[in-house]
């Protein structure tokens, strides 16, 4: 099992893509984070951690070509459009 998680992190100054050549001052907010835990299993699964989707079934693709079939055939729809992007 792998497991990692990202703070959020607020602009103050700068863009990446912006006059100020990627340069950027930042704050990370270590009370907001994104956790990721990835076990091995037979079927790609994107489960959500937020109470109110528990009761909704997760996300169970075959695999990862499954997942970018359906995706091209419906598109980024659902409650995880950015982990389906990504």
């Amino acid at each position: 099992m792998v497991e990692q998680h990202a703070y959020a992190r607020a602009g103050l100054l700068g863009n990446p893509s912006d006059g100020y050549f990627g340069k950027t001052i930042s704050i990370i907010l270590r009370n907001f984070a994104a956790h990721v835990s990835l076990h091995q299993s037979p079927q790609l699964r994107i489960e959500s951690q937020e109470i109110e989707h528990k009761e909704q079934d997760p996300d169970i693709y075959r695999g990862i070509d499954h997942l970018m079939e359906v995706v091209s055939g419906q598109g980024y729809l659902g409650r995880a459009r950015l982990v389906k992007a990504a």
